[in-house]
């Protein structure tokens, strides 16, 4: 895992890093080294809609979240992105204190930075490549805790914050020339969990996703 994200990082880092040098015609002796964040590069901002599917504890579940940023020169994708789950994840866990097991739940979502960019964007389908890193936060849940408080029956169990890495691969569409509609996989890498009912690799996983972006591309 930790060898994908590196490759993915370095294939779409390094054109935008390193650029390219030019010589001004008028002046041979005049070089300039093109930078990635400069007035020759065309910069437009973009926001997004995402709706992922995964497996959580063995349970599947939808993730709704959205991310916006610049795209620069029409390639490289910068900004941020957080995801939360929507649905209603249950499984068999335990509450501090007692013996047996009961049915719990799982609250969370993660957001962080995130980086891509785009291959062959002027053409009618292309892949883009997004990369989000960050962290974020899960909460075990019994919401049968306080049964005489039919108001406020939801007790925590036990939350942890967790550090996660997710490249994915798209194949996007041009619909507009201020729409694209993207399908693809991604990789959610999580570590850093300390909970007792869940472990890393229950909520870590392949994702189904489907993005709505908007902007000037």
């Amino acid at each position: 895992m930790r060898t994908l994200l590196i490759l993915l990082f370095v294939f779409v880092m390094t054109p935008a890093l390193f650029g390219q040098r030019y010589i001004d015609t008028n002046n041979p002796q005049d070089e300039e080294i093109k930078s990635l964040l400069s007035k020759q590069n065309d910069l437009n901002a973009f926001g997004a809609l995402d709706l992922k599917i995964s497996d959580f504890k063995d349970e599947r579940g939808l993730l709704v979240g959205a991310y916006g940023g610049f795209i620069i020169n029409r390639r490289y994708l910068f900004g941020v992105a957080a995801y939360g789950l929507v649905t209603n994840m249950e499984f068999d866990g335990i509450v501090p204190g007692q013996v047996d097991t009961k049915q719990l739940n799982l609250n969370g979502g993660y957001g962080g930075i995130l980086i891509g960019g785009t291959i062959a964007h002027k053409e009618l389908v292309h892949i883009s490549i997004p990369i989000v890193l960050g962290a974020g936060s899960l909460e075990v849940v019994d919401r049968d805790f306080f049964i005489n408080n039919p108001a406020d029956s939801e007790f925590t169990v036990e939350n942890s914050v967790y550090f996660v890495a997710e490249p994915g691969i798209e194949l996007e569409f041009n619909i507009t020339k201020y729409f694209r509609l993207g399908a693809g996989a991604t990789y959610r890498h999580v570590s850093g969990l300390e909970l007792d009912n869940v472990e890393d690799e229950d909520i870590s996983g392949t994702t189904a996703m489907l993005s709505f972006r908007f902007g000037r591309f």
